[in-house]
């Protein structure tokens, strides 16, 4: 009897212990558990993205707002005092977020969120994930979640919540403790700003001219080329024997195609573009760009900073061509009328950018950036010999390793018109032999 009994003991422990085990288990991670918000296809199966007015993603440390328009054609960014957002990347987003499908699905007791960075901003310090709200007209919720760790296929946590891993789990609110797995790490919904701004930015091409106006006037130049066919440019009113080095500053392609980094607003310009450069860029087209580029070193790393305004002369009317025939005015009337367009076109797009501050690389405007010591090249005249001084020595001459050709002295030619000159012959009797030499001379007398 007391043997039925002790097994009955260590029988109820065991039992009591399985079921506190049990217990724990549903405050983390049980892949097995058919508890909580059944199984469903997608994660938002209601979304109406054309409905979304605001997009906020927020995280532990930063925020992103974006208002979008009434129409769907345009978006602000709040936290950069309402400068326009990439409407194409928050389109990419939420038609992603629309089609996003779930992969499985798991209970995590609340217990368990902040070990897998479920929790929302706002609760507590620790395991905070990134929060992404749909907010339609008059602030009505469209669709909240919350993406926490990323995993792997097998079930494992990543190393970070926001490196590794090929799933990621999501918490939706009104979902309660069910956690879904989806296939996706939505590496583009972070809470950057920056990373959402609308990177279109001015085109400065077939430039004419440019000029530099430093903060120190020998530092300035000017530079500017024949027509937009030539590929050199030269300097403007150089100095004796200066040309401009061609190698260090490649003029053609300047803020051509350029992008940015951030923006700031006209409140920072002063502090940003302090001691700036005054450029000022004509094109062929009839543009001409007024920026301001400077660099500001802060806690031991630079950063370049520019602003832009741009003005044009654009033609209105074709002018008239003289006995020209009908077909070839109808033709360069269209040409004109589309060149034209695409001008004002550009105009428009451009005079959107004045009154902001942009973070550029240093790439970008480095050679606006560069001193005129910096570009020019000095062409060297040839040595000459210096007169000598009066009273002086002059200085003589390094021999040289090649020997002087000896001079040829030729003889004036005969003129034919010169008479001939007669020698009269010697008389025979007065032709006497030299005597011969004494083959035993006498020996010279001692005295």
């Amino acid at each position: 009897m007391k043997k039925i009994l002790f097994l009955l003991i260590v029988l109820g422990g065991v039992i009591g212990t399985a079921l506190f085990y049990q217990e724990q288990q549903n405050a983390t991670l049980n892949t097995a558990s058919t508890k909580g918000v059944k199984m469903r296809e997608r994660l938002f199966p209601d979304l109406d993205i054309s409905a979304v007015r605001k997009f906020k993603i927020q995280d532990a440390k930063s925020s992103v707002n974006i208002a979008v328009s009434n129409d769907l054609k345009s978006a602000s960014v709040a936290e950069r005092g309402g400068y326009p957002a990439s409407i194409d990347k928050l389109g990419t987003a939420l038609s992603e977020l629309r089609e996003q499908t779930i992969a499985s699905k798991q209970q995590v007791g609340k217990g368990a969120w902040a070990k897998n960075t479920l929790k929302a901003p706002g609760d507590g310090t620790e395991g905070i994930g990134t929060q992404v709200e749909m907010i339609g007209t008059a602030d009505k919720p469209l669709g909240t979640m919350v993406l926490g760790q990323n995993i792997d296929i097998a079930g494992g946590k990543s190393s970070t919540p926001m490196m590794g891993g090929n799933q990621r789990f999501v918490r939706i609110p009104e979902d309660g403790e069910t956690i879904w797995v989806v296939s996706n790490i939505f590496t583009e919904l972070e809470a950057k700003p920056e990373n959402w701004l609308d990177k279109a930015f001015i085109d400065v091409q077939k430039i004419k001219d440019i000029t530099v106006t430093a903060p120190k006037a020998d530092d300035s130049w000017s530079v500017n080329r024949a027509d937009e066919n030539a590929t050199d440019f030269a300097l403007v009113k150089p100095n004796a024997g200066e040309t401009l080095d061609t190698s260090k500053l490649p003029a053609s392609s300047i803020l051509s195609s350029p992008t940015f980094n951030d923006v700031s607003g006209k409140d920072k310009a002063a502090e940003l573009l302090k001691d700036a450069n005054k450029v000022k860029i004509t094109t062929f087209d009839g543009f001409s760009y007024d920026v301001l580029v400077a660099k500001q070193s802060k806690d031991g790393s630079d950063k370049y900073y520019v602003s832009v305004a741009v003005t044009a002369e654009i033609t209105k009317e074709r002018p008239p061509v003289k006995d020209e025939k009908e077909e070839d005015k109808k033709k360069k009337d269209e040409e004109f009328a589309t060149a034209k367009k695409t001008k004002e076109d550009k105009l428009a797009k451009e005079q959107k950018f004045a009154g902001w501050v942009y973070e550029v690389s240093e790439y970008t405007v480095n050679n606006l950036l560069k001193k005129r010591s910096e570009i020019v090249k000095l062409e060297v005249p040839p040595a000459t010999s210096a007169p000598t001084a009066p009273g002086s020595s002059p200085t003589p001459a390094a021999p040289s390793t090649i020997p002087a050709k000896p001079e040829i002295k030729t003889s004036a030619p005969i003129s034919v018109t010169t008479p001939p000159v007669s020698v009269p012959a010697l008389p025979k009797d007065d032709i006497k032999p030299a005597p011969a030499p004494d083959a035993n001379p006498a020996a010279p007398e001692k005295k």
